[in-house]
């Protein structure tokens, strides 16, 4: 995960500094993009996307494990002009996102599985910069901020033993159940975060990558990372 977050960081350094180039020599030179997408329009767009985003909730308690969620986003951007000279762009949109986690083991003689999922909702925004290759052809380095509010979320044990099974569920954001069940704080309904990737833009369509992790903690020593694997659709 540290090699994919400096691949972003140099990815987006790189980009921008030939940007900064191309907005040089542009003062030289006049030319004119037909698409509307790779061109510098003050028209902006919308976007539809769909990303598969696995997760980590990652602790700094000194032996303690990091849990790996698995989830999907879907998600709405809308894109707009910052100035007529370069194409930079703020993004902003709603998504609403799904986390889940399984686990299977054996505790002394006992078949165990815990389960827990999360439903959210997301506030990303973001500054993107759109580096044209060809008239059809962009990439499209951003770097920005996501605001989440936790709508709901379950933690599930099942238990069985000798045939017979027994189920406990707690509700992840409710103080008692959580502080008097299992021992520990409930997670927080608010998080606010950066993140920073690129898109690969081909007239309508594009396929992005990105990651970003939380300002603040989810739960007592925990925070949540999440990578992100995106297609979606300009229009």
């Amino acid at each position: 995960m540290k090699n994919l977050r400096k691949c972003l960081l140099l990815a987006f350094v790189a980009l921008a500094t030939t940007a900064s180039a191309q907005f040089v020599n542009s003062k030289s030179s006049s030319s004119s993009v037909s698409s509307r997408f790779t061109s510098v329009t003050t028209d902006g767009w919308n976007r539809l996307y769909v990303s598969y985003n696995p997760s980590k909730l990652k602790t700094d308690i000194r032996g303690a494990d990091d849990l790996d969620m698995k989830g999907f986003t879907l998600g709405y951007l809308r894109g707009f002009s910052v100035t007529q000279k370069l194409p930079l762009y703020i993004e902003a949109g709603v998504a609403f996102q799904y986390r889940a986690y399984s686990e299977d083991y054996n505790d002394y003689g006992y078949d165990v599985t815990e389960k827990m999922n999360a439903m959210s909702l997301n506030i990303p925004v973001h500054l993107l910069y759109r580096f044209n290759v060809t008239d059809d052809f962009s990439i499209e380095p951003f770097f920005g901020f996501d605001f989440r509010f936790n709508l709901s979320g379950k933690y599930k044990i099942e238990s069985g033993y000798g045939g017979g099974q027994t189920d406990s569920e707690y509700n992840l954001f409710d103080k008692d159940e959580m502080n008097d069940a299992l021992g520990i704080d409930a997670f927080k309904r608010f998080q606010a975060g950066w993140h920073i990737g690129v898109n690969l833009s081909y007239k309508p369509v594009y396929f992005g990558v990105h990651y970003g992790k939380d300002f603040n903690e989810i739960n007592d020593h925990v925070k949540v990372a999440t990578t992100y694997i995106t297609l979606g659709y300009n229009f």
